[in-house]
């Protein structure tokens, strides 16, 4: 069971106070009293929240923002059917959407590439308020025709979804990361890193700037199913110097091994900044 995203105003003002104390913000937020929100027994019932598997239902319609309009996903295209919104700028092997631009295989149909557009444009409106760091004028993202192509791209496995590097991205094939069911994850966890970024925060020590990327794409229920076949062998968490280390670090050589250690890192950063703005209410 996922429960539904914890009211923004209230992450924001623990997430803002929390980068106010490293330099990323301009100013520290009253604490909150509401922390913590979820309890012990609330997280072994329903687990990490997860805000974004009900978008994948039949049910699902779009958002819309505060002068009415639809935004986000399932509004470039409707399944199949393209849309015509009229800032959404599309030529062959390629579509933009204010500042976010994909380049593709001219061979895919654009409504297969539209989710990744559509999700970061939610992104952007949710993670922006979540961290208060306003946008830089672009990120174009390159999404390969397929997994070989995006190894020989990046030198990553496909346990990682991304490269972002320079202001740009590489990203897993769009249509790979819809059957993983993890596509909005890797938009939203894609637009916080470049966020963090673009607003100087690229020196936060690599736990709290992965772990801020991952709390804020709600990665928490993803990367606990993964520690699943580490636990029988001991605990799975690191600790920050062990996380920092492998976060910064290139790929390891052996496939399995970087795959437990960079999901353990991502599971052990998300950790560390859940226990700050949830437990503890960011800084007090």
């Amino acid at each position: 069971m996922s429960r539904r995203r914890p009211l923004l105003p209230v992450r924001a003002a623990a997430v803002a106070g929390l980068l106010a104390l490293v330099g990323c913000a301009a100013g520290l937020p009253p604490v909150d009293p509401g922390y913590p929100r979820f309890t012990p027994e609330q997280l072994r019932t329903d687990g990490y929240p997860d805000p974004h598997h009900p978008e994948i239902g039949p049910g699902w319609t779009p958002r819309v923002d505060g002068q009415g309009r639809a935004f986000g996903y399932r509004t470039i295209c409707a399944g199949p059917r393209w849309l015509d919104r009229p800032d959404v700028a599309r030529s062959a092997g390629r579509l933009a959407l204010g500042p976010f631009s994909v380049d593709f295989d001219p061979g895919y149909d654009p409504c297969q590439i539209a989710p990744l557009l559509e999700h970061c444009e939610a992104a952007l409106a949710d993670v922006g308020a979540l961290l208060g760091l306003a946008p830089g004028d672009s990120l174009p993202i390159l999404d390969p025709d397929n997994l070989e192509e995006y190894a020989q791209l990046t030198g990553q496995g496909p346990w990682r979804m991304m490269r972002y590097r320079d202001g740009a991205c590489t990203i897993q094939p769009v249509p790979v990361l819809i059957a993983r069911t993890l596509l909005p994850h890797a938009a939203y966890e894609l637009v916080a890193r470049w966020l963090l970024d673009v607003n100087g925060c690229g020196a936060l020590p690599p736990w709290l700037r992965e772990g801020l990327a991952v709390y804020a794409a709600d990665l928490g229920v993803h990367l606990n199913n993964y520690m699943a076949q580490y636990r029988a062998d001991g605990p799975v968490l690191f600790s920050p110097g062990e996380t920092d280390a492998l976060l910064a670090a290139a790929p390891l050589p052996d496939p399995e091994t970087d795959r437990q250690m960079h999901r353990r890192a991502h599971y052990s950063a998300f950790v560390m900044v859940w226990s700050l703005v949830e437990d503890q209410g960011g800084p007090t």
